[in-house]
């Protein structure tokens, strides 16, 4: 059924044969209970015929691993692939290259939107799969013999899934669709966010002024860099309410921090001097510097043309069969609001560019005409 690979000879055997191939399905097993990078415990292949699991914590060089991911002639079939991609990206420093996700074709087939894998085998396969070795210990070993039961099944069913998918999207012309989304995941992987960008992923900025906002931008940096050079959780640092705090109430000294009750005691005895730093910095940078104000994202919309744009994308996606989600979110239809100009000009959104300006974005734009 399968064959589990401890050495490196055997694994560039093993990828040698897969280059061969011009699809295979892939999938990971990886820990993250305690650190902030995954922990890369399998490695699951299967090429159509041959069931291969690959054991990291056995092989001293995976360089050849990586050469597949990066082998363009090579489709890579995965299912909700982001965390696989994150893993990817820290135990060998690539992403693989092209991708086929299965969870993005199932929405975008209609099939269901953010579709689990078991939900998904049983749409296509009517075979019911077993939860039981989900959560296990990945990276103890040996491996039971149901954990790698478990591994093989995941990718042996995710090729014969994406066999019928193919079948569906070439039959409905979408296949540039699934390929299009697929392309733009590895941008997306959390890890490789710039420190100084990750305050935009807090929410409620629209509450914070430009010097709030850049005490924020300074705090979250912080936080993202002390959490990968100690490889824990980002919440093992600090919480992300207390960022938004610690920013809403700009401290100018410590004293202001433990006033307001921000930071617990002890991150206060840990982190104080960093903290001071922090205020610091903020209070020597110049206005020009700080980040653009996000008030814009906070102006309200008009309800009833809100009302009327989620009418026109409801009934495209009743005639596409297409799960709405997919073809635009609500907060894509808030931000094409809010782009109108002084000349009551609309400009589509990143979100609502590519297949989907043809598919949905120019009808929206029409309705806004009318």
């Amino acid at each position: 059924m399968y064959e589990t690979i401890y050495d490196t000879t055997r694994l560039e055997e093993v990828i040698r044969e897969c280059q061969k191939k011009s699809v295979i399905a892939m999938d990971t097993e990886f820990m993250r209970t305690s650190t902030y990078y995954p922990i890369l415990g399998l490695v699951q292949i299967f090429d159509g015929t041959k069931c291969y699991l690959i054991d990291p914590l056995q092989i001293d060089d995976l360089s050849c691993l990586a050469q597949l991911l990066e082998d363009q002639s090579v489709l890579k079939v995965l299912h909700a692939c982001s965390e696989d991609m994150e893993v990817f990206q820290y135990a060998l420093g690539v992403t693989p290259s092209p991708t086929f996700d299965s969870q993005i074709a199932a929405a975008i087939l209609g099939v269901g939107f953010s579709m689990s894998y078991q939900k998904l085998v049983e749409h296509y396969l009517s075979v019911q799969i077993s939860k039981e070795q989900t959560r296990s210990d990945w990276l103890r070993r040996p491996l039971s013999a149901p954990q790698l039961e478990y591994a093989a099944i995941d990718v042996i069913h995710l090729y014969t899934v994406f066999e019928k998918q193919k079948n569906d999207l070439d039959t409905r012309s979408r296949m540039p669709w699934v390929t299009a989304d697929c392309e733009s995941l590895p941008s997306k992987i959390p890890t490789l966010v710039m420190p100084e960008e990750y305050y935009l992923k807090v929410k409620n900025t629209a509450k914070l002024n430009r010097p709030q906002l850049n005490l924020l931008r300074l705090i979250c940096a912080w936080r993202e860099r002390k959490a990968r050079l100690l490889n824990v959780p980002r919440n093992r640092v600090v919480e992300e309410k207390s960022l938004f705090l610690f920013a809403l109430h700009n401290p100018s000294t410590l004293s202001d921090i433990q006033d307001a009750g921000i930071f617990t005691s002890k991150q206060m005895r840990r982190y104080a001097e960093e903290f001071r730093n922090i205020i610091d910095a903020a209070a020597d940078m110049s206005e020009e510097n700080y980040p653009p104000s996000q008030e814009k994202s906070r102006t309200p919309v008009n309800s009833q043309t809100l009302k009327m744009l989620k009418a026109v994308v409801e009934k495209k996606a009743l005639t596409l069969n297409i799960a709405q989600e997919v073809l635009v979110k609500r907060r894509d239809i808030e931000q094409l609001l809010r782009s109108i100009d002084n000349r009551g000009h609309y400009v589509l959104p990143s979100a609502l560019k590519g297949w989907r300006e043809e598919v949905i974005g120019r009808s929206l734009l029409e309705a806004l005409r009318n």
